[in-house]
């Protein structure tokens, strides 16, 4: 890696950071009320945040690629199509990892807690 990927890396890190830590909790979150969720519930927010977080850390790994690119002698025209093709790539992801947490939302996964001593039915 080069002084200027490093860099790139280090500030869309820092910058990232927010996301990250809001989708690490949401899947401790899902974890902690495994016995107030259903199964479709916790697997679509899971699923949700799985794929938010790669795609957040593929940015990351675009805007990473960026200086290679330019020094690599890519015309405008070029790099244009290329950044498209990623845009279009990293949004349908976004729109996949929202599409699931929404899902995920509206199952209608909260269970009425449990009295002590009952038993519990898995869904």
């Amino acid at each position: 890696m080069s002084g200027d990927q490093v860099q790139v890396v280090l500030v869309q890190g820092v910058v990232q950071v927010p996301v990250l830590l809001v989708l690490v909790a949401g899947l401790i979150l899902v974890a902690a009320r495994r016995d107030r969720l259903s199964r479709l519930a916790r697997g679509l927010a899971v699923a949700g945040c799985g794929v938010l977080l790669i795609g957040v850390l593929a940015n990351v790994a675009w805007l990473a690629s960026i200086p290679t690119l330019l020094r690599a002698g890519q015309s405008a025209a070029e790099f244009g199509v290329i950044s498209a093709a990623v845009a279009l790539v990293l949004n349908l992801c976004q729109a996949v990892g929202l599409g699931l947490l929404i899902g995920g939302v509206l199952t209608g996964g909260i269970r009425p807690p449990v009295a002590a001593g009952q038993p519990v039915a898995m869904r």
